[in-house]
């Protein structure tokens, strides 16, 4: 009961929140939207915990209890040395063998020296839960509405991102970050993700932002947004990095063709990754990428992912070339029906089958776009290529790739609302004009 009233508790002060800050005001979304929104994704959060308690019982593996039950420990400072609590939580002065000996080697994923934290690192969302515990007496549905928040904010932030290229299709736009199922179901937990939209939009709308009068506070948001990716999971800066720069040098020096930008920025790229490991031996782009391959195969060898399948081993960059072809069928096609064995599993696949269904009607319905909207148009799909590029070389198990492409799906379909031509399919079905 206690758990129930201090949840609704914030969850009030919350929708106060949403109800009267400009920041959630919108010309053609009704404020009520966000509301109800942010209403829906509490739900899913409590479904969610419930899926977790239910079905992965051992706390020690399930994403969602192992980070808030790592976070206790760092919270339990707070009782003793409260300079130890502020030292974890803001990650200053903190790597001694005073806190591995009293807080780090009672955490299961705060130090993991089977994985490769290039990639992903668990250090943000326990560094999270420890300072939402100041608030949640440790109730974890406390913890979910913050969360919550917090991923409202991100999709928001995502939404005035793309807005101005979308004139006439902000419905469209609120519809796709709000309800598309995975975005909906994996963004609402207490997991990752929610960060990761909220570093994603304050990135992508300042860097948007660049277009006009630039400010110096945008430069403070974009390192602030790469920060944070960085220390979430640097694989998507990586995969930025090629549409950022490209995106900039087609706004700064008027190509009058957009995919030359992309196309030296891509050259930009080729010979970073190749002059780097000249310098750097951890830069070796195509070593990590071999080496998160082998952790993730090895996990699903000891955990028993059932899942799982088997990846052709990368040993060098012609092997990593010869299986991009593969790596985008696993990202944007699999699983197929046939191997399908567990409800997310059938979840992602159908899911699947409805993008692709999406992008066969952007093309029917296609329209001509300006030169803005082409600049945002090959920003998204280069992304889109980088990221399940790295997923589907890496990750062989279904349900992870589900979750690990939610950032690139969401611009694939920004990409076809950009492409598609909504006044043709209302002519052709009426019906749809209330809902569009």
């Amino acid at each position: 009961m206690i758990e129930f009233l201090l949840s609704t508790f914030y969850f009030i002060i919350f929708c106060f929140i949403i109800s009267k800050i400009a920041f959630f005001k919108e010309k053609n979304i009704p404020r009520s939207w966000f509301l109800i929104l942010f209403g829906l994704k509490i739900i899913v959060s409590v479904f969610l915990t419930y899926i977790y308690s239910r079905y992965y019982t051992n706390r020690d593996t399930a994403d969602i209890f192992k980070y808030f039950d790592d976070s206790k420990i760092m919270f339990g400072a707070i009782k003793t040395n409260p300079f130890d609590y502020l030292k974890m939580l803001i990650g200053f002065d903190n790597d001694s063998t005073h806190f591995n000996n009293n807080y780090y080697q009672y955490m299961g994923n705060w130090i993991r020296p089977e994985t490769n934290d290039l990639f992903t690192d668990t250090h943000i969302i326990i560094r999270f839960n420890a300072f939402v515990h100041l608030f949640s007496f440790g109730y974890i549905h406390v913890h979910n509405v913050f969360i919550n928040f917090i991923s409202i904010i991100g999709l928001t932030t995502i939404f005035k991102a793309f807005k101005p290229f979308l004139y006439h299709k902000e419905k469209v736009l609120f519809y796709l970050l709000a309800l598309i199922p995975s975005i909906l179901f994996w963004g609402s937990g207490l997991l990752k993700e929610s960060i990761i939209f909220f570093a994603l939009g304050v990135l992508f709308l300042n860097v948007f932002s660049l277009t006009k009068k630039i400010k110096p506070l945008n430069f403070v948001y974009i390192l602030a947004a790469v920060l944070l990716i960085v220390f979430t999971k640097f694989y998507l800066l990586v995969a930025l990095s090629i549409p950022i720069l490209g995106y900039l040098l087609n706004l700064y020096f008027s190509l009058k063709k957009p995919i030359i930008g992309y196309l030296i920025s891509f050259t930009l790229f080729m010979v970073t990754i190749t002059i780097a490991p000249l310098i750097f031996e951890e830069l070796n782009f195509i070593k990590q990428i071999a080496i998160k391959q082998q952790d993730f195969s090895r996990f699903v060898l000891v955990e028993g992912a059932t899942s799982g399948f088997i990846l052709p081993e990368l040993s060098d960059g012609i092997s990593l070339l010869t299986n991009i072809p593969n790596a985008l069928l696993n990202t944007l096609v699999r699983p197929f029906l046939w191997e399908c064995n567990a409800l997310f599993v059938w979840l992602s696949a159908f899911e699947n089958i409805v993008v692709l269904a999406l992008i066969i009607i952007a093309i029917v319905f296609r329209k001509k776009m300006n030169t803005a909207q082409k600049n945002i148009f090959y920003f998204n799909l280069i992304f889109v290529f980088c990221l399940f590029t790295i997923i589907g070389l890496t990750t062989p198990v279904f349900g992870a790739i589900m979750r690990y492409k939610i950032p690139g799906l969401i611009l694939l379909l920004i990409s076809l609302l950009l492409l598609v031509d909504l006044q043709k399919i209302k002519h052709k079905y009426p019906f749809l004009k209330k809902i569009l």
